[in-house]
């Protein structure tokens, strides 16, 4: 933007660009407004330059019109715009010569009832929830979403089905104002009536009562009915749900005020879903898992479900039972239970666990849970037996088998804070959680009490308008308190290593090894580890990431950032309803002598 002729009071900007250039030339009597003037030079689109007068004069009818709508839109609305051509050393150039005239201002700003009008308290309220103020500029955007203010705050006062229909807008040139009257319709004021569920369905109304936010005899609130309509999917217990008032009026309170029932029109899902999955990892080998969530088995709108999981390295079915909202509105109880075989290089084990526990669900952002969790334990693990042969030899290994059993009671405590924008594929925001476990454990060598705890946190940073490019990274740390890791059952214990921790590294691959046998992995009794990804999404549904990991578990107590391993690698991305499916390639970049040289990992969903 440049200024030229400070005398005459005129401007005129130029913008080039690829080749083309903006060669229409703007000259004020009056200049407007910085604002205004930035719109102009904004709206009016890129061009080539004219060769002949004639084209120049039809760029300069097209600019015209452009300017014309910008200075209305700021309350310029009697501007007298010129067209011109002008010469210059490229030839000739389109020209307006721009008479802004008066910004005109609002005269009058009122509310006219075309039924009975509210109460003068709640007129009173209206008038002064009006946003456009009498002497401020006569700005047609701003004077058209006051319709919508006026709307929402008719509803607002309990006037269920008010509404504004339409506006009287009068001019005076002369005087350069504009006079604005609503017109209102604001219906009866409702109250809340009774709920009316459907008979057709199979959840109970007591289990629905309890997702309900209103009260009955309570004023009409549009944002309660919104909020039960929230609730109402959240469930996921219906393919359609929607609480509205009724059509009719059921009765008249003692204060005037319309009493309309709420009525739910409920459209039940089908109670049972199969879901299949599988996954592929260098080192873990080939997996599927089939999952079966049964839904409203108790018609209260419960969960139950059983997860099947198949595995080179495990065999597991996991069941949970939740029962959300059986102590109110986003505090429910969960039942779980497992049985596992799990075979891995640190250990072999048979568990079998049964749990108990409460959570509370404050929204989509913020949850957390508390409860307890009693396990058995068989385990298997090889040890080094070093003795002494002769006095003439070196001492010599002798690896064996030893098993033992634990039994453990475990009290748990977990928060949960979401603030990204996907569940499955999240491109901004952030998320962190963290969960403590103080355990007593019971075993053939003793008993002992610990505490594991887990923190970690990822933050998604989108790097253009679109998110196309996003920046993702995940930092986790764990430590284990109160016991060394020779005394917790292995599965306590802490290792790093695989498609959900550092990639290119085996699973269990980084930590503690066994001295004489260095293809056992110790685990530890800390952990840290961390990720950073650039995602670029360069269609629908395909994605390219590259991504860094490091990571380190050790036998100190707390973490530590001495010997990180880090891994490095490239993936591709390919977009499904049930979230990415995945596929990585990575190399440990500072190896160990037992290290791959790649792993590959295939899986549902973003790693982090």
């Amino acid at each position: 933007f440049c200024c030229a002729g400070f005398s005459a009071l005129a401007c005129c900007f130029g913008l080039s660009s690829m080749g083309y250039a903006q060669t229409v030339k703007i000259e004020y009597d009056l200049p407007p407004p910085k604002n205004v003037r930035d719109a102009i030079k904004d709206t009016i689109p890129e061009s080539s330059a004219p060769k002949t007068a004639l084209a120049a004069r039809r760029q300069a009818k097209r600019a015209k019109t452009i300017v014309q709508d910008v200075l209305n839109s700021y309350g310029y609305y009697v501007s007298d715009i010129q067209v011109a051509v002008a010469e210059s050393e490229g030839g000739p150039a389109p020209k307006l010569q721009v008479e802004t005239g008066p910004l005109f201002t609002l005269s009058r700003a009122e509310l006219n009832y075309l039924s009975p009008p509210p109460n003068a308290d709640d007129a009173r309220k209206l008038e002064n929830a009006l946003p456009i103020k009498i002497g401020q500029p006569a700005i047609p955007g701003e004077i058209i979403d006051a319709e919508r203010v006026l709307g929402v705050e008719l509803r607002n006062l309990g006037y269920a089905f008010g509404e504004v229909e339409g506006r009287d807008v009068i001019g005076d040139k002369a005087a350069g104002t504009i006079g604005v009257r609503y017109n209102l319709s604001s219906g009866p004021r409702v109250e809340f009536g009774k709920v009316v569920y459907p008979d057709n369905i199979r959840t109970k109304a007591s289990y629905l009562k309890r997702l309900d936010p209103t009260e009955l005899g309570t004023l009409y609130n549009p944002a309660k009915l919104a909020l039960y309509n929230s609730r109402l999917s959240e469930t996921r217990l219906f393919d359609s749900s929607l609480a509205r008032l009724s059509a009719e009026p059921a009765s008249i309170s003692p204060d005037g005020n319309a009493v309309y029932d709420i009525i739910l029109e409920l459209d039940e899902r089908d109670r049972n879903t199969v879901a299949l999955g599988a996954s592929f990892g260098t080192n873990e080998g080939f997996g599927v898992n089939a999952s079966l969530t049964r839904r409203n088995a108790t018609r209260r709108g419960d969960l139950l479900i059983a997860d099947l999981s198949l595995a080179e390295r495990e065999i597991g079915l996991d069941l949970v039972w939740r029962r959300p909202n059986e102590l109110g509105y986003g505090k429910g109880l969960i039942i779980t239970g497992e049985l596992k075989d799990e075979n891995t290089d640190a250990f072999d084990q048979q568990l079998a666990n049964i749990g108990a526990g409460y959570e509370v669900v404050k929204g989509p952002r913020l949850s957390y849970n508390f409860g307890v969790k009693g396990q058995y334990i068989s385990e298997t693990v090889e040890q080094n037996i070093t003795s002494d042969i002769d006095t003439d030899t070196d001492a010599a290994a002798t690896i064996v088998e030893s098993t033992q059993d634990f039994q453990t009671l475990s009290t748990y405590a977990g928060l949960a804070v979401d603030r990204s924008d996907s569940l499955l594929d999240p491109r901004k925001g952030w998320r962190a959680e963290g969960r403590i476990v103080p355990t007593y454990a019971f075993s053939d060598s003793g008993n002992q009490p610990y505490i594991r705890s887990v923190v970690q946190g990822r933050a998604y940073l989108p790097l253009d308008s679109k998110a196309r490019f996003v920046a993702a990274g995940r930092l986790r740390a764990g430590t284990l308190i109160g016991a060394s890791a020779a005394d917790v059952p292995s599965e306590t214990r802490f290792y790093a290593g695989g498609g959900g921790s550092v990639r290119g590294y085996a699973y269990q691959a980084i930590g503690p090894f066994d001295e004489l046998d260095e293809d056992l992995p110790l685990g530890g009794r800390s952990l840290l580890d961390a990720s950073l990804e650039g995602r670029w999404r360069f269609s629908d549904t395909i994605g390219v990431v590259g991504f860094v990991d490091a990571g380190n578990v050790s036998d100190a107590q707390y973490p530590r950032f001495d010997n990180l391993r880090v891994g490095a690698g490239v993936g591709v991305r390919y977009s499904t309803p049930a979230g990415p499916l995945r596929l990585d390639v990575a190399v440990p970049l500072n190896p160990s002598e037992r290290d791959n040289d790649f792993q590959l990992y295939i899986s549902i969903g973003q790693a982090f």
